[in-house]
């Protein structure tokens, strides 16, 4: 490669950066793959690597379809479907479901590239249709031809189809190739977001998640909607969606709130087009002027901070890209703008709460994590520095496709320290309010628990002989090969030997693993001192999982990162009493109610509270661990489980009915 000046913008060469947003992947995950050699730069300027056009769109397509067998893994991760129907958006029983699933089903069958022009396309002959449809018109399948070809006369409406075509030349032509393609009948249903649903099922899933695009399901926006306005008065309240998307939140709001208090603004120009049209049909809005000024296109991270609203609602962006140049601009103004990998969610909340009135409420779509996840910390800080909440739902993996929960936040901005007296819950099986003023800490916030499960959890806090982990143990992860598939073997040879994974754990006992590895720790991406794999005797647990799972290990086995290692070193306390106590119901119950985490991180188990007992005490629990790891009779084990769990419960001083509480959750 020969280096040489910058080239101009219109040279045909895009930049590394520019190269990983198209592929939808990080610039530090580009880099690597240039070190592999499965990028290859076509020159070089000042040290910073440059890529044609073409081999960038080849490079995209052969991913997509799957023939770059180098980058097979990131297909499989960021291209899971160029077409994907995104089925919870809309409810099962819609009668445009069918129409788009057909329509979807024969561009795959053709294999058509859904290009933006193609895509407008689509659009707007469904909006044609829904305008036709909902005026009580006739309407026939290619209605767009009949537009364009001025045979569908006039319309308060179509300044909306003008608008999303945009004097796009290509669209009568494409109409005419894809003469099949737009040929399928739409109905207006009032509240559905038809053409959101086309918009997300159709546009490429790697984009979406490049720029943190995790459309929202109805039932979710209609259960936020329904919650914040029944517990609010809206009476001349003003309504603000600051990444509405194409307006599903819109279409779920209240009839009783007017359309001149409603607001939606999104940094996606499409997005923003389709947002009008439904924002029009819902509240027969035909004023020009109205819906460009209450639907508009904006960075919200840019906005002028000029006005405030009595409601912010919505489903920010998660893990949106920032650029290099965009970060360095973000951490000159906001405080949860930290570190490179800063959380675009953390960044609109705090900008949301500077932009609500006094006695505003948020209400936001969030992931669990924004609650006990370290990197969020600065968020938390602002969160308990200005508003108290309202209203918290914990919906779980709510998203299609996406394994990550999720819950509603409401939170009212007073301008005061954080108050949780009033706080509703639903925890997805029950709902309850907390009527007693609780202790709050931007480490985490945890409000799982009712008040009497608080009580439980305050007295094991509060335990007059107690011991954490904090700085009486070590704690190692699992080997990271790198490369599971070139290192694990399935099959026992004398040069290798078994290695765990968190699978082949259970509580008090490891099973025997089909997994094998010849132990060379210099082959691999990240181990731990070999010491910590070949301890006399070691614990080791489950990294991923909602329970507790510590196994006991005396024969120096090795473990991948899955099953991680803890060495306990409490000066007169057994191994054996603390894996007992973590593997309790007590401990379970403590690190559910407290965490809520399907990770067990270091951090969580070093504040688990240990009951130090006496020796004659220990002794019991270890003869009952010993006795466990002996049985085979399963039935055995759960009595053997039983007489532990009701020991350990008793060293933290539980009652029979508190006992009854943490066994029952």
């Amino acid at each position: 490669m020969k280096n040489q000046s910058f080239p101009e913008a219109d040279s045909g060469l895009m930049s590394l950066s520019e190269l990983c947003k198209e592929l939808s992947v990080s610039t530090a995950t580009g880099r690597n793959w240039i070190k592999l050699g499965k990028l290859r730069p076509c020159c070089e300027v000042e040290g910073s690597p440059f890529f044609s056009r073409e081999y960038v769109k080849v490079m995209k397509s052969d991913i997509m379809n799957g023939t770059n067998t180098a980058l097979k893994n990131r297909r499989n991760k960021k291209y899971v479907s160029g077409n994907m129907i995104y089925h919870s958006y809309v409810a099962d029983t819609s009668v445009n479901l069918p129409v788009v699933q057909e329509l979807a089903a024969w561009i795959e069958e053709k294999n058509i590239d859904i290009t933006d022009d193609i895509l407008c396309m689509i659009e707007a002959e469904c909006a044609i249709q829904l305008i036709l449809s909902k005026s009580g018109r006739d309407r026939s399948i290619n209605s767009l031809s009949a537009y364009l070809q001025g045979r569908l006369g006039k319309s308060e409406y179509w300044f909306l189809i003008d608008d999303l075509l945009d004097g796009n030349s290509n669209i009568e032509s494409l109409s005419d190739i894809y003469s099949e393609l737009p040929g399928y009948e739409y109905t207006y249903d009032q509240g559905e977001d038809l053409l959101g649903l086309l918009y997300i099922s159709l546009k490429n899933i790697g984009s979406r998640k490049a720029t943190g695009s995790y459309y929202t399901p109805t039932q979710v926006v209609q259960e936020l909607c329904d919650k914040l306005f029944s517990m609010n008065d809206v009476s001349g309240k003003d309504v603000f969606d600051p990444c509405c998307g194409t307006g599903n939140f819109i279409l779920q709001l209240p009839a009783n709130i007017p359309y001149d208090h409603v607001y939606g603004n999104d940094v996606d120009a499409m997005c923003v087009k389709i947002a009008r049209i439904n924002y029009a049909l819902k509240y027969d809005i035909t004023d020009i002027d109205l819906i460009y000024t209450h639907i508009t296109q904006k960075d919200y991270l840019s906005f002028d901070g000029n006005r405030r609203y009595d409601f912010i609602i919505g489903n920010p962006p998660w893990g949106y890209d920032f650029s290099d140049l965009q970060k360095k601009e973000l951490r000159k103004k906001y405080r949860t703008a930290v570190g490179n990998g800063m959380e675009s969610y953390d960044i609109f909340v705090e900008q949301a709460l500077s932009d609500l009135k006094a006695g505003g409420v948020l209400s936001f779509v969030l992931p669990e994590a924004i609650l006990n996840v370290k990197s969020h910390t600065p968020v938390r800080e602002i969160m308990l520095g200005c508003s108290s909440f309202q209203y918290i739902a914990f919906l779980g993996n709510a998203f299609d496709g996406v394994q990550c929960p999720c819950m509603i936040l409401q939170a009212v901005f007073t301008g005061k320290p954080f108050s949780s007296i009033g706080l509703t819950i639903y925890d997805g099986s029950r709902e309850y309010t907390i009527q007693k003023e609780r202790k709050t800490d931007a480490a985490c916030i945890s409000f799982s628990m009712t008040d009497e499960e608080y009580g439980i959890l305050e007295k094991m806090d509060h335990l007059p002989n107690k011991i954490t982990l904090d700085g009486n143990a070590r704690f190692a992860l699992g080997i990271v090969t790198g490369n599971n598939r070139e290192y694990i073997s399935h099959e026992k040879t004398p040069d290798n030997e078994m290695v765990l994974k968190g699978s082949d754990l259970c509580k008090f006992k490891c099973k025997a693993s089909e997994n094998y590895i010849v132990f060379k720790p210099e082959t691999f991406q990240q181990t731990a001192p070999a010491e910590y794999y070949r301890a006399p005797e070691k614990l080791l647990y489950r990294f991923i999982g909602s329970q507790l799972v510590f196994a006991y290990d005396d024969a120096q086995t090795l473990s991948l990162n899955s099953c991680n290692i803890l060495i306990p070193e409490i000066p007169g306390m057994s191994m054996k009493y603390v894996m007992a106590v973590l593997n309790a119901g007590a401990a379970q119950f403590y690190f559910k109610k407290q965490f809520n985490s399907v990770k067990v991180l270091r951090s969580h188990l070093e504040q688990i509270p240990i009951p130090v007992v006496e020796k004659e005490a220990q002794d019991e629990i270890v003869a009952i661990v010993d006795s466990i790891l002996e049985a085979s009779d399963a039935s055995r084990v759960v009595d053997l489980y039983d007489e532990l769990d009701r020991k350990v419960a008793g060293f933290y001083g539980i009652t029979a009915d508190e006992y009854q509480i943490i066994r029952a959750s």
